[in-house]
């Protein structure tokens, strides 16, 4: 099973929780710190995608350098667990100046994002047998095969780990603290972070952007700290963190890089997802994988047949396609040849009606039968050019079963119809 993005906003975080935090910040006594905690996170997971019908999660990020805030994300997700469909509406502020909105939906059938530059909604349909439409909305990222393996790294860590952590039990509900300075931080987990720091979590687009200094040498964590509250359903409703890094620049000069971060899991069964109303909005429809047909593409395309006379092309006449009739997998047509008198064929030019279709869902190209010169039948294939307006066609086409084809190559053969506009 593949992790999907749905897993991205509360998976990935709870594997990295788990991987940096939770093994910084466990306890010498393993039965209650470390071990609650790890086990807090895979119920939470259990829970959200095989037990509740649906919830909401609130996630808020905060990223300082030298105490001045250059990034601030805040993101609404809501979970229709019982009907696999999610909303996420998203908020980002650069150096306080630069305010992007993001807005997502999806479900089985479709996925549809907004353009808030233009107002402009996209609509992207998924096409049955290509997309499996059992994945759910949101997977269990301890059910994926690298898990275990993951928790065993971590595992070897914890037992050289200071007692930093406490539980707390109130009103029901378990709350872990935690606090970890850079003297107790391990020098492995050090040298880990730090290539992870340098090398993927900052890159030098963004520091340009931001115009901020670029981490480039001794790297450490100077300080972690967190907060998590399970409920009584064991779930870890509220969780807060900060992590502080110092790094010195290409010019040595050292800084301190501070992330700050808050989830909240609320209305849990008491959340609902709805699509987005697109009546009177600017809508743009498509189907994917694949390229599909649609009114668009009615009307004539031709190529000139050439032939090399001496040192000379000369056009001895045209291949010409009309478009009858189309829809997403299927269009009608005729295909004829046009020759100058002095050019005619020995055998009759190709000149037959046609009805394409897609064999398989996801296929970019729509398959058809003809007759030869010779009488013979024989299977051609029609798609996408690459320019937009026009259509490759390709005869004597043979279509395995693996989806790949073949087609007997002819040197004097133009593939690519170029559409006619009066």
């Amino acid at each position: 099973m593949k992790m999907t993005k749905s897993s991205t906003a509360i998976g990935a975080f709870f594997i990295g929780m788990t991987l940096l935090i939770t093994s910084a910040i466990a306890d010498v006594v393993i039965e209650s710190g470390y071990y609650g905690l790890k086990n807090s996170a895979k119920t939470t997971m259990e829970k959200l995608t095989n037990e509740v019908d649906s919830f909401t999660v609130n996630v808020s990020a905060t990223l300082k350098i030298d105490e001045e805030t250059y990034v601030e994300t805040e993101n609404v997700i809501k979970y229709d667990m019982a009907n696999q469909a999610k909303e996420d509406t998203g908020i980002q502020m650069e150096k306080g100046e630069e305010f992007r909105e993001s807005y997502s939906y999806e479900d089985t059938k479709q996925h549809i994002s907004k353009d808030y530059n233009t107002g402009k909604y996209y609509v992207w349909k998924k096409v049955k047998g290509v997309h499996n439409n059992e994945d759910k909305i949101l997977e269990n990222p301890f059910e994926e095969e690298q898990a275990e393996d993951v928790e065993k790294i971590v595992d070897a860590f914890v037992g050289s780990l200071q007692d930093v952590i406490q539980v707390e039990e109130i009103d029901n509900k378990k709350i872990y603290i935690g606090n970890l300075s850079d003297t107790q931080v391990p020098s492995l987990i050090n040298a880990l972070f730090s290539f992870a720091f340098k090398y993927s979590i900052f890159n030098e687009h963004n520091i340009k952007k931001w115009n901020a200094p670029y981490p480039n040498s001794n790297i450490y964590i100077t300080n972690i700290s967190g907060k998590a509250v399970e409920n009584e359903d064991r779930i870890l409703e509220n969780i807060i963190g900060r992590a502080s890094v110092s790094a010195e620049d290409g010019n040595g000069i050292p800084h301190t890089y501070t992330v700050e971060f808050s989830i909240e899991i609320k209305d849990i069964n008491n959340t609902t997802v709805t699509p987005p109303d697109l009546e009177g909005q600017v809508v743009e429809y498509s189907r994917g994988p694949g390229f599909y047909f649609d009114e668009k593409y009615l009307g004539i395309y031709k190529n000139d047949i050439v032939k090399q006379e001496g040192n000379s092309f000369v056009k001895q006449g045209e291949r010409i396609l009309e478009i009858t009739a189309v829809q997403a997998d299927k269009l009608t047509g005729r295909y004829y040849e046009v020759y100058k008198d002095e050019y005619a064929p020995e055998k009759p030019a190709k000149n037959f009606e046609f009805t394409a279709e897609r064999i398989h869902p996801g296929d970019y190209y729509l398959v058809f039968k003809y007759n030869d010169s010779n009488g013979e039948q024989k299977t051609g294939m029609i798609h996408q050019s690459g320019g937009i307006q026009n259509l490759d066609v390709k005869f004597d086409v043979e279509i395995q079963e693996n989806g790949y084809f073949y087609y007997d190559y002819d040197e004097d053969y133009n593939s690519e119809f170029i559409r006619v506009f009066e």
